[in-house]
C-alpha cells in the first residue's frame, strides 16, 4: 500500500511540476506574435521543451535578406541596420529576440545603438 501510494504522489508532484512549468511561459507570449496568435509549435520546431530556433523564424519570416528589407523599410531613421551581415555574422534570431521574455540587443553589449529588439 506505501509503495503504491508513493508511485501515486510522485506521479502527481511530476505532472504538476510539468504542467506548471510549460504553462506559466506559454502564456506570456509577447508582441506581434501574441497579436497574430502565432502557434507555439510555429516556433518550437524541436518541440516544446526546446527554445525557438531560427529555422522556426524563417519559416514566416523567409531569409535574413527579407528580415534587413523589411527592417530597412520600416525603419529608415536605424543610423545601422541591426540585421546586416556584420562582423560577428548571420546571429541566430533567438540571441536578440525573445518571446516569452524582454528581448535585448546583443550588439549593444559593445555598441550603443538607439534601437531596441522586439
Amino acid at each position: 500500500m506505501k509503495k503504491s501510494l508513493r508511485f501515486v504522489s510522485a506521479v502527481a508532484v511530476s505532472a504538476a511540476v510539468m504542467f506548471i512549468g510549460f504553462n506559466a511561459s506559454a502564456v506570456e507570449l509577447r508582441g506581434s506574435h501574441k497579436a497574430n496568435h502565432v502557434a507555439c509549435k510555429s516556433c518550437h520546431t524541436k518541440g516544446m521543451q526546446h527554445a525557438g530556433t531560427t529555422e522556426g523564424c524563417l519559416n514566416c519570416h523567409e531569409s535574413y535578406d527579407a528580415v534587413r528589407a523589411l527592417t530597412e523599410k520600416n525603419h529608415p531613421e536605424f543610423e545601422v541596420n541591426p540585421h546586416m551581415d556584420g562582423h560577428l555574422g548571420e546571429l541566430d534570431c533567438t540571441d536578440c529576440h525573445h518571446m516569452h521574455k524582454a528581448s535585448e540587443v546583443v550588439c549593444n553589449e559593445c555598441h550603443q545603438f538607439e534601437f531596441t529588439a522586439p
